[in-house]
């Protein structure tokens, strides 16, 4: 079979649609059209297969109530079963088991998807959940209900091989049902699946369409950061990725998604578009409009780098560091935030009596940090070093000793210890 041939019969209807408003054809119609199909399938499968898949969906078609269609879609599912052809297996099994829970053939359409999903690793994503794909909960019983359900569950089990089947049946569906409620949630899964499929920008072009046709819907402002994330990192317009972000914080202020817009946007302004100074000010914004968030103290922090690595300003990164202790005490990088600031004391700017004293502060104001003992070290060798202060560093390499004894740092403070209190009784 021509593949061109084959994917046009794919295209036409695999999602086994019916089309709203179409006129209503009368049983006779619907008996000679049956007769046709039949007479299709005694031709020669190997010219007429695609022919016969097309047909098969034309009349599922224009034949939504006819009380053999889970017949008809079955012979479809069959002849892609019979031809080795997986993914269109795979498909059209899964909708006859969604479309038609009560149909004489589900045993075997589910023992066909069965093996497909144990035997093909196209579908490992749900090698772990087969009976749950055999036997989905389907909650309502109309058409636009399966469909829905159909699309909702096939798109969670985030099936790579069908990622183009199901955006020409998301499709499908938004035609369809123009005006469903579940078309907004099927609009965004569309979105979603063609960015999936490498389809950037027009998988664009659906994030927007969400936000301007479901402007109230939680949806909207998940598309307008799905938006900002395909411009940045996809299509390289940073800029317009900035824009985006900005209209979003100015239209969703109070969305629980907002410290991460700021965040997104101190990053793109920092990584991409070099401008360091906009991107401390975006960073800092995270911490005073949503110091709940947590966002909040990890922005901070790339502030204070900032500040050090690009400008040079240590006396700015210290305050940074300062300001998270301050309005942070109780967050858990609070004491690496002292540590940091002890650091650079140490290393950039030679102040060894603010150093020690800092990474002390560490040990005294967060004794059960994961860094308190390094942090005391630290502390007592820029005493024994640097300052020359053996008392004030045997002290701090005894508190290592005692309060960390468990700890990796313990035997080398004790050994420290040992050393330099031989060397004062010396003298």
């Amino acid at each position: 079979m021509s593949p061109l041939l084959f994917k046009k019969s794919i295209l036409i209807g695999l999602a086994l649609l019916t089309v709203s408003g179409a006129p209503a054809l009368g049983s006779d119609t619907q008996t000679d059209y049956a007769a046709f199909i039949a007479s299709l399938e005694n031709l020669p499968a190997k010219n007429f297969t695609n022919i016969l898949i097309a047909e098969l969906n034309e009349y599922l078609r224009r034949f939504p109530d006819a009380a053999n269609r889970d017949d008809m879609h079955f012979k479809m599912a069959s002849i892609f079963s019979d031809n080795k052809q997986p993914v269109e297996s795979f498909f059209a099994h899964l909708q006859f088991i969604y479309f038609y829970p009560n149909s004489k053939h589900l045993a075997v359409a589910q023992d066909r998807l069965r093996t497909l999903i144990i035997q093909d690793n196209k579908f490992k994503t749900v090698k772990d959940k087969v009976e749950t794909v055999l036997n989905p909960k389907i909650l309502e019983d109309t058409q636009e209900g399966r469909r829905y359900t159909f699309l909702r569950d096939a798109h969670e089990y985030n099936i790579e091989a069908i990622t183009r089947l199901l955006i020409d049946a998301s499709d499908d569906f938004l035609h369809e049902f123009p005006t469903s409620p579940k078309s907004e949630e099927v609009l965004f899964w569309k979105a979603d699946l063609l960015a999936q499929d490498q389809q950037h920008e027009r998988a664009l072009a659906e994030y927007l369409k969400v936000t301007h046709l479901h402007k109230q819907s939680s949806l909207a402002t998940a598309s307008k950061l799905k938006m900002a994330e395909l411009f940045t990192e996809k299509l390289k317009l940073h800029q317009n990725a900035i824009l985006t972000l900005e209209e979003f914080l100015l239209e969703f202020p109070d969305d629980p998604q907002a410290p991460y817009a700021q965040m997104r946007m101190a990053k793109i302004l920092e990584q991409e578009k070099k401008t360091y100074l906009e991107a401390i000010n975006a960073y800092t914004a995270v911490a005073k409009r949503y110091p709940s968030s947590l966002e909040a103290v990890p922005a901070l922090f790339e502030s204070a780098r900032l500040y050090e690595d690009k400008f040079k300003e240590y006396d700015q990164a210290i305050r940074v560091y300062s300001e998270i202790v301050r309005d942070f005490p109780k967050d858990l990088k609070a004491p690496y935030a002292l540590a940091e600031a002890a650091r650079i004391y140490e290393k950039r700017l030679n102040d060894y009596f603010n150093a020690a004293s800092v990474y002390y502060k560490v040990y005294g104001l967060y004794p059960e940090s994961q860094i308190a003992a390094t942090a005391l070290y630290a502390a007592a060798e820029i005493h024994e070093k640097r300052l020359k202060d053996f008392q004030q560093a045997i002290e701090y390499y005894r508190l290592v000793v005692d309060k960390y004894p468990n700890d990796a740092l313990s035997s080398k403070a004790s050994a420290r210890l040992e050393k330099l209190s031989k060397e004062l009784n010396k003298n």
